[in-house]
């Protein structure tokens, strides 16, 4: 029995290994891989508890599970981050940034049945803005109620919102130049801004990059009532949906990607990625560039909070050679069914 589980483990091993070569395949060339984003995360926590289980049953069958996360450890690098703030004295100049980044789900949760509770929760929310008191506010799923509650807020006389289109950028800084690169969707998109910070100019982008689109499917999976054939056909169509959101949102990522490329001034990409740090799609916007959770974050830096929680699918990055962190938080909130992100970058 014991060498029929470690003959198990030697596939899984193989498993792991093939998911962590392949992490960041772009999907439209060989899509299942993509799955690895999603998967990446289970597996490391799975091959822990491996390793202990045969510490307990048999210690010589650990070295596999253990040099498996010795493989995986750039994996672990993006999902687990032991950095902390800087003290750096170049984050306190004046030439730095304080930004929010928040899907806010179109403030929907402070809507009630009753016109005094939704007051309220107005209230606490702008309450909440004012305290955290963000330089630049990026806002994905954005609506004219939601624009509305942050205008209320008085913190942001510059503002770039193109209605029906979600994304936004709010600034107390002056917006020079703005634009948008368009999906060819409504509910997903990219704007961006040429914000004057002290004399520099950065350029902000606020992104949402296209959802999975499978909560109802989810849900129903999770419905024990379900039969065994209803529950394969759910599968069937969670896969399909991955396969083709994963595709689109690949090409969303090129599409901004590009425009950076293209940028005379230091960028900063702020937004909803609706993917795992291990997708294409985070690859493609992070290369060449800071992401502000590995540089100043803590632990796990969780910002889903909705069917499927734990996941880190909100990101701000920043040119490596010209900009970087000293600051990252995630904030617990009650808003939405993501956390918002806050972060200081500074210009080099």
């Amino acid at each position: 029995m014991i060498r029929f589980l470690f003959s198990l483990n030697i596939v899984w091993g193989i498993v792991c290994l093939l998911l962590y070569l392949f992490e960041g395949t772009d999907p439209q060339k060989f899509w299942i891989f993509s799955i690895a984003s999603l998967i990446i995360p289970v597996s490391i926590i799975l091959n822990l508890l491996i390793v202990f289980f045969w510490l307990m049953v048999h210690r010589s069958y650990a070295w596999l599970s253990a040099v498996i996360l010795l493989v995986a450890y750039p994996q672990i690098n993006k999902m687990l981050s032991w950095e902390s703030e800087s003290s750096d004295v170049r984050c306190r100049q004046a030439a730095s940034l304080q930004l929010m980044s928040f899907n806010v789900f179109g403030l929907r949760n402070l809507k009630d049945t009753s016109d005094q509770t939704a007051s309220r929760n107005k209230s606490q929310f702008l309450a909440f803005l004012r305290k955290n008191d963000p330089d630049v506010l990026c806002v994905q799923e954005n609506n004219l109620f939601a624009d509305e509650v942050i205008s209320r807020s008085e913190l942001f006389p510059y503002v770039h919102y193109v209605i029906n289109h979600g994304a936004a950028i709010y600034s107390k800084y002056p917006i020079l130049d703005q634009g948008l690169i368009d999906f060819g969707t409504n509910t997903n998109s990219c704007l961006w801004a040429d914000i004057l910070v002290q004399g520099r100019r950065a350029r902000v982008y606020s992104y949402h990059l296209q959802s999975n689109s499978i909560t109802r499917q989810v849900a129903r999976l999770r419905d024990e009532e379900d039969e065994e054939t209803a529950r394969f056909s759910l599968v069937k169509q969670i896969l399909y949906k991955y396969r083709k959101m994963s595709m689109r949102r690949a090409q969303q990522a090129e599409l901004i990607n590009r425009h950076v490329s293209e940028s005379p001034y230091p960028c900063i990409l702020s937004g909803d990625l609706n993917d795992t740090p291990f997708s294409y799609a985070y690859k493609t916007l992070a290369k060449d560039r800071k992401d502000s959770f590995l540089e100043c974050g803590s632990g796990f830096g969780s910002t889903y909070v909705g069917l499927l929680p734990g996941l880190r699918i909100d990101v701000i990055l920043a040119d490596q050679r010209k900009l970087d962190f000293c600051f990252h938080r995630v904030l617990q909130t009650s808003y939405s069914d993501h956390n918002p992100v806050m972060t200081r970058v500074y210009f080099k």
